[in-house]
């Protein structure tokens, strides 16, 4: 049986375990979110839709290891506002949320009072997965839950700042976050206003024409929650840590016009200062932000910087991480077995590894190993073609330039031999 030599020093069992010929036989399976395999959150293709189902799409997963469970579902609704879930008794899952190729749009690892993850946005028509991993890599049983803000949750938790924000209905005192409608205002900026960080803080807004929209809460000292609400106190959207610890809530598709509220408060109340704000969402401009935390595949057109790799020469190198995510692009010419292992801890980086192929699928991520803050991806095989590797600082991953952390990498690469 053919197996893979090894390129780089490591151990070749690892290689015998993945690759059989069997594999290279067989023809691809079509691609849901980057990946050939998913389990579908309804087994009836009407009840994938959650913008129509009559109750929220709940699943069991079981995670073995560093391999993540992929959910699918589906909707038909022109703006549909999600609620993501996963609800584990031991362990700590981690969810993303992509698109039917295999982009991210959001993720959450820990809820303001628990491991368990949650995350809430909107979407457009189309098919989406969950992805849910485990933190530290270990096995655990879970349940996934996806939603629509008016049906019930899958995680009932009390406690937190991000808890005492009720909903705003047309009954809560709030402050006008500007005279009379935005859109003529986010035309020419940011629209912003200040908040005690020891309150509880609620700003109405209104929009006369739909538009892409992106709102934050942030804060130099204090960990921000931000939810939306619309006109009836329905919950629209809610994130907890999308910039580091800030929050924000993007609507690339567009918010509809409407009357809108955003509640916001610290999740441990204290003395300091919060800034909350909308702007118009710029697509481009969004883009760059996704590629800088490393949360898209950037393009290899050359607008957008990514150093070169070649892998059959090099087995390590360093990156000087300034806080945005450091590319590095490689080719492979035939089926390959990769590992890579990321050291930073001890100049205080917490590197985080991305790897996109060509199409943008994801096609392996890891942040902590052997319970240190440094990184292991893989082992993964990839396919001959264009990769992207990622490198991540999670501890400043908030889109700010800081000082520069030196992060080690290390190459194992294996090949099939003859």
């Amino acid at each position: 049986m053919p197996l893979f030599r090894l390129s780089f020093a490591a151990g070749l069992t690892i290689a015998s375990a993945l690759c059989s010929p069997v594999l290279a036989q067989q023809a691809p399976a079509p691609q849901v979110c980057g990946v050939a395999e998913v389990q579908w959150l309804a087994e009836d293709e009407a009840g994938q839709d959650i913008s129509t189902a009559d109750a929220a799409l709940s699943a069991p997963v079981q995670i073995a290891g560093g391999q993540p469970a992929m959910l699918a579902f589906r909707t038909t609704a022109p703006n549909q506002a999600l609620r993501v879930e996963a609800r584990t008794d031991d362990g700590d899952p981690a969810i993303s949320l992509l698109t039917e190729d295999g982009d991210m749009i959001a993720e959450n690892d820990d809820t303001p009072v628990s491991l368990n993850s949650r995350l809430e946005t909107s979407v457009g028509p189309g098919v989406y997965c969950v992805a849910v991993r485990s933190v530290g890599e270990s096995d655990l049983a879970a349940t996934v839950q996806v939603s629509r803000p008016e049906q019930a949750a899958l995680l009932n938790e009390e406690g937190g700042g991000g808890s005492e924000i009720a909903a705003c209905t047309p009954d809560t005192p709030a402050a006008s976050l500007a005279e009379g409608a935005i859109d003529e205002r986010l035309a020419q900026g940011p629209i912003s206003a200040k908040q005690d960080g020891t309150q509880v803080g609620y700003y109405r807004f209104t929009l006369l024409q739909a538009m892409p929209v992106t709102l934050r809460a942030s804060s130099q000292t204090l960990d921000p929650h931000l939810k939306l609400f619309d006109a009836q106190g329905n919950l629209v959207g809610e994130n907890d840590d999308a910039d580091g610890l800030n929050a924000r809530l993007d609507f690339v598709s567009t918010l509809a016009a409407g009357d809108y509220c955003m509640g916001v408060a610290a999740l441990r109340s204290a003395a300091g200062e919060l800034t909350v704000s909308a702007e118009k969402l710029d697509p481009q401009t969004f883009l760059r932000n996704a590629y800088r935390k490393g949360e898209l595949n950037p393009p290899a057109d050359g607008s957008y910087p990514i150093q070169a790799l070649d892998l059959t020469q090099q087995k390590q190198t360093v990156v000087l991480h300034d806080g945005a995510a450091q590319w590095l692009g490689f080719d492979l010419d035939q089926p390959t077995v990769l590992i890579v292992s990321a050291y930073g801890s001890l100049a205080g980086a917490d590197p985080r590894l991305v790897l996109f192929a060509s199409s943008g699928a994801l096609k392996a991520d890891n942040d902590d190993v052997d319970g240190s803050t440094d990184s292991r991806l893989g082992p993964v095989l990839l396919e001959p073609g264009r990769y992207h590797l990622g490198v991540v600082d999670v501890s400043r991953n908030d889109g700010s330039a800081g000082p520069v952390r030196p992060i080690g990498l290390m190459f194992e690469r294996f090949l099939r031999t003859e």
